[in-house]
């Protein structure tokens, strides 16, 4: 049974300036909200998509997602049911829920642009991102006055960071209505499934119920991409994670990923990532290890 995408409202009453929540599991409906959503993932590996951006997300991963911007995490590991092992901790604001006059104050001025400039979202990176984990982690063991403390020195951080990467593109304008997210819900989930498999226009225009020549118009205004486009970079997003977590040949990652050319998936993938599979491989093999390293546990919070 398909999930239907809704507007998601912070249930504030008019009293509360942010939610905090921590979600035992992943829920991969691309969706959206009137609210800017700060997602800190926990353990799952997958990709991201915010618009027309789409990425890979990793235990650590920290995205800043604009707000009424469609988007969806699409974990590559099942649902574990365990509350033990949260899947990802979420904090949902917006520039109404922290007030005008709060923002208008001067010591909030740095906040205030950081979230005018939110529209297009962000991922975080380096010391800010580590940093900004160990204060999200640290929400569940505070009363409300430490949590709302520690979420204002959040947003002072990550507006001061130039740790970070914009994620739509600047020409993106999302579309809103209900009827065309949930189309582009089912072609994602199909696009996901199939990554290593050739695809064809007729089959995922199939998927969306439109001919081949609506679907081209329906997905580059929806994405941003062309068909091509997106597949390549949804297919150079597995090759990535098979580099770093197999030992696979490149040839192999290539075949696994969806490119039966080994020459076309060596030039899409320095397209997109600037190096060679062999160079990403090699290059990032130090940090790797850094960066799986365990974060702190998380607790669940009610």
């Amino acid at each position: 049974m398909q999930v239907r995408p809704q507007l998601e409202y912070i249930p504030t009453s008019g009293r509360r300036s942010f939610v905090f929540k921590i979600d035992r599991d992943v829920w991969p409906v691309y969706h959206f909200h009137p609210e800017i959503d700060l997602l800190l993932v926990l353990k799952n590996t997958g990709t991201y998509i915010s618009g027309d951006f789409i990425g890979r997300m990793e235990p650590g991963s920290l995205f800043l997602n604009g707000p009424n911007v469609p988007h969806a995490l699409h974990p590559e590991e099942a649902d574990e049911g365990d509350w033990g092992r949260p899947a990802v901790a979420v904090l949902q604001f917006s520039a109404k829920t922290l007030g005008e006059e709060l923002l208008g104050r001067e010591e909030m001025a740095a906040v205030a642009r950081f979230l005018e400039e939110s529209a297009r979202g962000f991922e975080f990176h380096g010391r800010t991102r580590r940093e900004a984990a160990e204060r999200i982690l640290a929400m569940p063991g505070q009363d409300e006055l430490e949590r709302f403390a520690g979420f204002l020195l959040l947003l002072r951080d990550l507006a001061r960071s130039a740790e970070r990467t914009p994620l739509a593109s600047p020409g993106y304008r999302p579309s809103l209505r209900p009827g065309q997210i949930e189309r582009m819900d089912r072609v994602m989930r199909y696009l996901q499934q199939r990554v290593a498999e050739p695809v064809t226009l007729e089959e995922v225009a199939a998927v969306a119920h439109l001919t081949p020549t609506a679907f081209c118009r329906f997905f580059k205004a929806s994405t941003g991409k062309t068909l091509v486009g997106y597949l390549h970079e949804l297919r150079v997003g597995t090759a990535s994670r098979l580099l770093l977590e197999t030992d696979l040949p490149v040839s192999e990652v290539a075949l696994e990923s969806g490119f039966s050319n080994l020459s076309n998936f060596n030039r899409r993938f320095r397209e997109q990532k600037g190096v060679s599979p062999r160079e990403f491989r090699a290059s990032t093999h130090w940090e790797r290890d850094q960066e799986r390293r365990p974060l702190p546990e998380a607790r669940r919070y009610a």
